[in-house]
């Protein structure tokens, strides 16, 4: 039985990471050792579920290494996830292979990484108004303990440094960045071919406009026989959506919003009006973001509050709890179709 642990949230979506947190964190000052050999298991379950609902694994296995580079490159995790993810993986692997004594200042920041990577995931593909737990220490308090330090001298030790900015890490920390570095150059050059690659004449803009209403209809089509939608993207990525989201799909369609594209995590939408941008969430409840500077021009929206997703790439980017800026917006949730379609015609009113 778990007492009041602060990882008690991951059980809401994987009671193995939920045990296996656990554990860490009852043995974090006992056996440091094993905490970061557990702490990089920890992280490469966690990437194993992003990367299977991010489509990665569909050709062929990827080892731990791969997938955290591959979310990263295809804009699924920010630079400071990424970076967390990379320091765990390397301390852990070096825990693996080398006996010598842990540095205690390292198994604790492990533990709060562990914990912010965990708040991440629950906020970007659970539920993204999950409200995060006041991060504290996992000190124990009771006889059991064999490690020498009491509560107060933790409390000394390791306050500074969890305090500290990422940039002054250790070694291990300044090489997981210049990793970072050399892929974002690696980034910038396949996006510049890709631009040079996919530049189009309007006639051909004209004729991908038409195979896109085809497709949408065939999907209708096939609704009848399958029960689902088939929706093409790119050459890239294939979604297959359910019957709820193809009802949503046509309120779009219906109020002057034509689909462009779509992740594991939103699909975007474009006025065929005024040019505005929202996205459509992929969750149980109805949900969409609409751009912040649209939000905040207009006083009558009355959004649910602010949410940041890598997936809103036409909109503005700020920081929010890392250490770079990523993109955000303001949600709206409605209980019904209706709502939504109601919703829809009020915006493009207001924006005319």
């Amino acid at each position: 039985m778990h007492k009041h642990s602060l990882f008690e949230f991951v059980g809401q979506f994987s009671s193995e990471l939920f045990e296996l947190v656990c554990r860490i964190e009852n043995q974090l000052l006992d056996q440091p050792l094993a905490s970061l050999i557990q702490a990089r298991l920890y992280t490469e379950q966690l990437v194993k579920i992003i990367s299977k609902e991010e489509g990665f694994e569909d050709i062929y296995p990827l080892k731990h290494s791969e997938r955290i580079h591959k979310l990263y490159r295809q804009n699924a995790v920010e630079e400071d996830i990424y970076l967390k993810l990379e320091w765990i993986r390397k301390k852990g692997n070096k825990a693996a292979h080398d006996i010598k004594e842990v540095n205690i200042t390292d198994v604790l920041q492990v533990h709060k990484f562990l914990f912010e990577i965990s708040v991440w995931y629950m906020q970007v593909y659970v539920s993204y108004d999950f409200e995060e737990p006041i991060y504290k220490l996992p000190i124990k308090t009771d006889q059991e303990t064999t490690n020498p330090l009491e509560a107060k001298d933790l409390d000394v030790l390791i306050k500074p440094y969890v305090d500290q900015t990422m940039q002054k890490m250790d070694e291990m920390w300044l090489e997981v960045q210049r990793q970072l570095e050399a892929i974002k150059e690696e980034k910038k050059r396949v996006q510049t071919e890709a631009a040079i690659t996919e530049a189009v004449s309007p006639q051909q803009l004209e004729i991908a406009a038409t195979v896109e209403k085809e497709i949408l209809a065939s999907s209708q089509e096939n609704q009848q026989v399958l029960g689902v939608k088939q929706i093409e993207l790119n050459e890239e990525d294939k979604m297959t959506i359910s019957e709820e989201m193809a009802i949503l799909y046509r309120v779009f369609k219906r109020n002057n919003f034509n689909f462009k594209k779509a992740t594991s995590k939103a699909t975007e939408f474009k006025s065929i009006k005024n040019g505005e941008v929202l996205y459509l969430l992929t969750n149980k409840e109805i949900s969409i973001v609409l751009d912040p500077n649209t939000v905040e021009n207009n006083l009558n929206f009355k959004s649910n509050g602010k949410y940041h997703s890598t997936s809103l790439k036409q909109f503005p980017k700020k920081l929010n709890k890392g250490q770079t800026p990523i993109n955000y917006g303001y949600s709206f949730k409605f209980k019904t179709e209706e709502e939504l379609d109601a919703f829809l015609r009020s915006l493009n009113d207001s924006l005319i």
